[in-house]
């Protein structure tokens, strides 16, 4: 049984498994607008202060954002990633092959670890496809670049990457697509994510995948859990709740042996949020 699967037969009967994204609403709310990611201690602070505010029953370390960050303060790591540009993938095997930064992330998981002892712990990152696109832009490259070999390479050093995290304490890898897929392209696509699976499989952390929609998944490739609007056939399906959630939406009764996924708006009043997370955990 993997470590979600766990949580979630642990709230059997009880209150329901939540997954709260709540970056942006805390960093307004308790951050001056901002998270400290390039400093451990005040970051790992705001996560413990937010998790302590909203129980959420995973906490997410988002690696893109701590990146991003070190990216800004950092322009002539930027100058260098450009000097790469040559293949599509190769600005961001440059920058998850810096030192500086790969010991910074490893501290801040290690650290976060230790401050959310009893909660599950996931890694949270582009897909390959993405961030491959997001960093070669950044370098000066254009997006259109990152074909089908590109996308390989990605995924192989994302989970050289990954391979930091092997004593940290991990329970699950989640990668973020940006855009729905095509009925047609989601078996090769899952192919050439496969080595992010095989190191999370090695480590025994979950894997999942979330889209902006639901994805039918071939049984044989599936994640061992999902995000999306909609179940994807995975063995955990987490349902994103709508944006309109906030606004005072009903939503439908709970699917058996789901999980949701919230995102809570950065204006979002304080008192709202409770009430809503409540209901969540009620339905």
């Amino acid at each position: 049984m993997t470590r979600l699967a766990d949580c979630l037969a642990e709230h059997a009967g009880a209150s329901r498994l939540l997954w709260i994204d709540h970056l942006d609403y805390i960093a307004r709310l308790l951050g001056g607008g901002r998270y400290p990611w390039l400093e451990v201690a005040p970051c790992v602070a705001l996560l413990r202060q937010a998790q302590g505010l909203l129980r959420s029953d995973v906490v997410a370390l988002p690696v893109a954002e701590i990146v991003n960050a070190w990216l800004a303060d950092d322009p002539g790591l930027l100058q260098v990633l450009g000097e790469k540009r040559r293949r599509a993938y190769g600005p961001l095997k440059e920058l998850l092959a810096y030192a500086d930064l790969r010991h910074h992330v490893l501290d801040l998981a290690v650290a976060l670890r230790a401050g959310v002892a009893k909660s599950v712990l996931a890694l949270v990152l582009p897909s390959p496809r993405d961030w491959a696109a997001q960093v070669l832009v950044q370098a000066g490259g254009s997006a259109d670049e990152v074909d089908e070999d590109a996308v390989d390479a990605t995924a192989a050093c994302l989970a050289d990457f990954l391979r930091l995290f092997a004593e940290v304490g991990i329970d699950a890898v989640l990668l973020r697509e940006s855009r729905p897929w095509a009925a047609d392209e989601v078996g090769l696509l899952l192919e050439l994510y496969r080595p992010v699976p095989n190191v999370a499989g090695h480590y025994g952390w979950d894997w999942g995948m979330q889209w902006p929609e639901a994805v039918a998944l071939p049984p044989a490739q599936a994640p061992q859990f999902t995000l999306a609007p909609g179940a994807c056939g995975a063995a955990l399906n987490g349902l994103t709740v709508p944006d309109a959630f906030w606004q005072g939406q009903a939503l439908p009764a709970a699917e058996a042996g789901s999980f949701d996924m919230v995102r809570i708006p950065a204006d979002a009043h304080p008192e709202t949020v409770l009430a809503r997370l409540a209901a969540l955990r009620e339905r």
